[in-house]
């Protein structure tokens, strides 16, 4: 029934910050964004912050669904209001199997946010020396 209702009200419509499919993103619900999906709502729809559904599944550390959303047509490139790319939250979320998928769905790790920081440089930032790997691999 939530299903039904939270399609009901135009799929992938804002619904206050968000679009239905980025809060199927933050809630890792994998039917509900197959669903959405099939519905033809935009993958790249932006909430108030600049971000897309795989925005939201790369903070969320969620494999399933941001290879969902990769598979529909999402842009691995597109930047947040902080110039964030997915693959940025990625990195920061220390997880080299979400970080290998963005990139071999072609993210770019050059990318800069407004800080003027790349993927690679948050990785080695951090000490994430496995996502550093999987990076540098990738290049």
């Amino acid at each position: 029934m939530a299903i039904i209702l939270l399609l009901g009200s135009c799929a992938g419509a804002p619904t206050g910050r968000t679009t239905a499919l980025q809060e199927a993103a933050d809630e890792g619900d994998i039917r509900v964004i197959e669903e959405l999906i099939s519905e033809d709502s935009d993958v790249d729809s932006r909430d108030k912050e600049g971000r897309t559904a795989l925005h939201h599944a790369a903070i969320s550390g969620n494999i399933l669904i941001t290879a969902a959303l990769l598979n529909a047509g999402a842009s691995p490139d597109i930047q947040d209001k902080s110039g964030r790319v997915p693959l940025h939250y990625a990195v920061l979320s220390c997880n080299p199997d979400l970080t290998a998928m963005l990139l071999a769905a072609d993210a770019n790790p050059f990318i800069a946010d407004k800080n003027d920081e790349t993927p690679l440089d948050m990785a080695v930032e951090s000490g994430c020396e496995e996502v550093e790997q999987t990076i540098n691999s990738s290049l």
